[in-house]
């Protein structure tokens, strides 16, 4: 019993350890002060209080894109409930996608659906504190260390520069924050006071996590007035595409579109061909392939663009 009570005193502090002694902290701490004149002092405070969560990593092993069918994920995020929220956001905040849609050409159904997808309207943020989820991929997770460590980077560069307690904001289990769930290098870049009230808030104001969402996708070449996506047939069953592909407008596409008015307004020299399915195939241009600058996965880049498709649907109705 001794011996049993002495292992778990021991190994208990293994388990929760936190980062001010790791190897690879402490080589960032001295970056941190070399590059960006940050106290070692503070930073080791910092360190000292963030700890390994190992479900982080196991969450980044298996996302909801590899675990799920595309029946399943679509079924979860284009949900009647999170078309039903979504009409309510827009009614809500309209006046404030009208003015975002005009500045920035970005259709006010996209604005909200992508806010709806990544964090159901701002009612689910994420409630993993940020510090723990990037010291954990920066130094525990080597495949994507480098990412990660620009991440952490950036978001104590944006805690110093906003004022912020790095320590008490949460996020998503990869780090990403508010209403759109921007990682901290797009928070600094691309975030914007949108209600002009002197502050960048995308993780409590909705009026500029709207702006700033639309931000981001001009930013990343959003075509005004262009189509995004047109669903298309497989021209070779027997041969059927499993990822997405960039062709170009004068190369062979292994998919016909459905309706050929749809994707001459696609406004596109190149195209993208994606499968969600044995029995779901998608053609997209220039605004497609702005969506997946967002996130890479084609299940999400084709539910952002189903669920704009109803919201406007309700926007119309209104």
């Amino acid at each position: 019993m001794r011996r049993i009570i002495f292992l778990i005193m021991f190994l208990a502090p293994l388990c929760f350890a936190d980062y001010s002694s790791h190897d690879d902290a402490k080589s960032f701490i001295k970056e941190m002060h070399q590059k960006h004149d940050f106290d070692q002092n503070y930073l080791i405070s910092i360190f000292s209080s963030a700890n390994k969560q190992q479900k982080i990593i196991d969450l980044m092993n298996r996302p909801a894109e590899k675990t799920f069918s595309w029946d399943k994920y679509r079924k979860r995020l284009v949900s009647p409930m999170r078309i039903e929220n979504g009409q309510k956001f827009l009614n809500k905040y309209m006046t404030d996608f009208i003015a975002a849609e005009k500045e920035f050409g970005v259709p006010k159904e996209i604005i909200a659906s992508i806010i709806g997808i990544e964090s159901s309207y701002g009612s689910i943020k994420g409630s993993t504190r940020v510090i723990d989820s990037l010291a954990t991929l920066s130094f525990d997770y080597p495949r994507r260390s480098k990412f990660f460590k620009i991440q952490l980077e950036n978001f104590l560069l944006l805690s110093r520069e906003e004022n912020f307690d790095p320590l008490k904001l949460n996020g998503s289990y990869a780090g990403a924050m508010g209403y759109g769930q921007f990682l901290p290098d797009s928070y600094r870049r691309l975030a914007i006071d949108f209600d002009d009230d002197g502050v960048r808030d995308i993780i409590n104001n909705p009026v500029d996590a709207i702006g700033s969402v639309a931000n981001y996708l001009k930013r990343n070449g959003w075509q005004k007035d262009a189509n995004i996506a047109v669903e298309a047939n497989l021209v070779d069953k027997q041969n059927p595409i499993s990822t997405i592909w960039k062709m170009k407008k004068n190369e062979y596409l292994e998919l016909k579109p459905k309706n050929q008015v749809e994707f001459d307004d696609l406004k596109s020299e190149t195209y993208l061909q994606v499968s969600v399915s044995d029995k779901s195939y998608w053609i997209g241009g220039e605004n497609l392939k702005v969506l997946s600058r967002y996130n890479k996965s084609s299940f999400y880049i084709i539910a952002v663009f189903l669920l704009s498709k109803e919201l406007a649907f309700t926007i119309n109705e209104v």
